[in-house]
């Protein structure tokens, strides 16, 4: 019981982790898409 309780736990940590890892990729890549945006459209707006 005590090792199944200790590989549930582990199990789940993992999963937590895996988690957050996508959750961080995810708004990393929202951020870097938000600051290319706004590059392009200050220079769209800059020529005209």
């Amino acid at each position: 019981m005590q090792n199944f309780l200790q590989r549930d736990l582990g199990s789940s940590m993992l999963s937590l982790a895996v988690i957050l890892g996508w959750l961080g990729l995810f708004f990393v890549f929202l951020r870097v898409l938000t600051i290319s945006i706004k590059r392009i459209l200050e220079a769209v707006f800059k020529k005209s």
